[in-house]
């Protein structure tokens, strides 16, 4: 049980330090969108709809069959935020990356957090369905 937390705790800051997908009912700009000319203020949108994207599925998670179904729409978010994360990398200076999530502070907090609270809720209450999770969840890159 010991190593099960500290792996939820692991993969939640994993999901918090990465990078976007497709909309799959989240209105404006995704991973996908995302280039190196992107805007602060795109850039910023697409984490935090990539982010809600993940939450939102994470949240449904009670049972094998929500699992499996939460796990294809982590794989669509996760590897928009990778392609995000290519597409960035060693783009965002510090002072675009302040820039970037200066302003949306609290939606940040807000979606991370619903984003770990999801993963110990699971790992506690139904540690079986980390496996089928799990697996989308290593495709994030760092």
């Amino acid at each position: 049980m010991k190593l099960g937390l500290m792996t939820a705790a692991g993969l939640a800051a994993t999901l918090m330090l990465a990078g976007c997908g497709n909309k799959d009912g989240i209105e404006g700009k995704t991973g996908a969108d995302i280039t190196a000319k992107s805007s602060a203020n795109d850039i910023g949108e697409a984490y935090i709809n990539e982010m809600t994207r993940i939450a939102d599925a994470l949240e449904t998670v009670n049972d094998e069959a929500s699992a499996k179904a939460a796990a294809k729409k982590l794989s669509v978010a996760i590897e928009g935020l990778n392609k995000m994360q290519e597409e960035l990398d060693g783009e965002v200076s510090g002072i675009k990356g302040m820039q970037i999530f200066g302003n949306r502070f609290a939606e940040l907090a807000e979606v991370q957090g619903r984003v770990a609270t999801s993963i110990v809720r699971i790992q506690s209450e139904h540690p079986e369905l980390m496996d089928t999770l799990g697996e989308e969840l290593d495709k994030l890159d760092n």
